[in-house]
């Protein structure tokens, strides 16, 4: 079976568009010298949003001592990058719903997946000073935007990817065999049409090859490796069991060993219990 690659672009523009406000605040956020305030407006028109992003500030990740009861202060006090990933993690979740062929249970562990992928992103970014670590968490949360279209609507290719990367193929050239390209390839096409910022494109196509990625081959480095450490966690029930591999160059590109990762597992494990209102939102 090879799945045509119109098909793939059909079920690519049938998923409905990012929510305006995020994408707005994304935009926002990449000018210089943003201030809280002008990314407050933008999220107060949302109510929704709004109520969720004050919901994971007084969550026990943040663990403030008081109650934060507005967005100014959770501005303030969090700061530009951090609320904009409070924005994009409120909006992302409506994504991982029952919708089309896919599983709610599958959904959900993808979903934990990508909140894994964002938080080790930044555990990583933090160790190796390359890149920012707010800038890392929000390509960590959207590096798998395109196994979206696969979950969603590819129940039969899904199924052969699988068996050919349990019979040893590699996984991501299981996916380029059955669908022509593969699901960074396909993120990297949906975040084109969801408008989003061009190096967020770029790190989301190269996640799996992040020495292509130019001037921001550290941060697809990043994302990469943080990955590799969620599936070390087992927090990708998603894929049945089947794992990437980890591409040596990543470590490489930012300087770190493979003990690095090694050290990080249970950084990153202690911050998922914590972060569990991130992934019930």
């Amino acid at each position: 079976m090879h799945v045509p690659l119109k098909d793939l672009m059909f079920e690519m523009r049938s998923l409905e568009p990012f929510p305006g406000v995020a994408a707005r605040v994304l935009e926002v956020a990449g000018r210089k010298e943003v201030v809280p305030s002008e990314l407050i407006e933008l999220v107060q028109t949302d109510p929704g949003i709004t109520s969720k992003v004050l919901k994971l500030c007084n969550s026990a990740y943040y663990g403030f001592q008081r109650e934060i009861a507005s967005l100014h202060e959770a501005g303030n006090l969090l700061g530009v990058t951090t609320l904009v990933n409070l924005v994009l993690t409120s909006s992302a979740g409506k994504y991982f719903r029952d919708y089309g062929s896919a599983k709610s249970r599958s959904m959900e562990a993808r979903w934990e997946q990508c909140v894994s992928n964002a938080i080790g992103a930044r555990l990583i970014a933090e160790r190796h000073g390359k890149v920012d670590p707010e800038r890392a968490y929000t390509a960590g949360l959207l590096e798998n935007i395109g196994h979206l279209v696969l979950d969603r609507f590819l129940d039969e290719a899904i199924d052969e990817i699988r068996g050919m990367a349990l019979s040893g193929t590699d996984l991501i050239e299981a996916e380029r065999q059955v669908l022509g390209l593969h699901h960074a390839e396909i993120g990297a096409r949906l975040s084109t049409r969801w408008s989003l910022p061009d190096v967020l494109v770029e790190v989301i196509r190269h996640h799996h090859h992040p020495e292509l990625a130019g001037p921001d081959a550290a941060l697809a480095a990043t994302i990469h490796l943080a990955e590799i450490l969620t599936q070390e966690l087992g927090e990708s029930e998603s894929t049945d069991g089947l794992r990437y591999s980890i591409n040596l160059k990543a470590l490489e590109l930012i300087g770190l060993q493979p003990e690095d990762l090694g050290d990080l597992c249970e950084t990153l494990q202690a911050e998922l219990v914590l972060a569990k209102e991130f992934i019930s939102n």
